[in-house]
């Protein structure tokens, strides 16, 4: 497969409260897509849960390019929890970014 094949490609409608908080963590103008895919590694790497299944929004739609790896990663959520690829991903970067603001929060208080 090349790097530009759409099987390794994932179509994402970000909720923009979830967007928001994404660009807010980075202070480099990085694009969205890498965002989106570093904070999902970091999610898969920290064996995050969550409890609410967060859907797609109706923002403009990106191109998240997943491993093979990525990919087999995110079957054991996607079969587990009985959701599509997208609400996983969605759903594991929203539990991720939330655990880094309440430790943010813990350490401040």
């Amino acid at each position: 497969m090349s790097r530009r094949d759409a099987r390794k490609a994932l179509v994402l409608g970000l909720p923009e409260p979830l967007r928001k908080a994404l660009v807010r963590q980075s202070v480099a103008h990085v694009p969205l897509a890498y965002l989106v895919r570093q904070t999902l590694r970091r999610a898969l790497d920290a064996g995050i849960g969550w409890e609410k299944t967060v859907s797609s929004g109706d923002r403009r739609p990106i191109l998240v390019q997943l491993s093979c790896e990525e990919r087999a990663r995110l079957e054991m959520w996607i079969s587990s929890r009985k959701v599509s690829e997208e609400e996983a991903v969605l759903s594991l970067i929203s539990a991720l970014l939330d655990e880094e603001a309440t430790a943010t929060d813990t350490k401040k208080g």
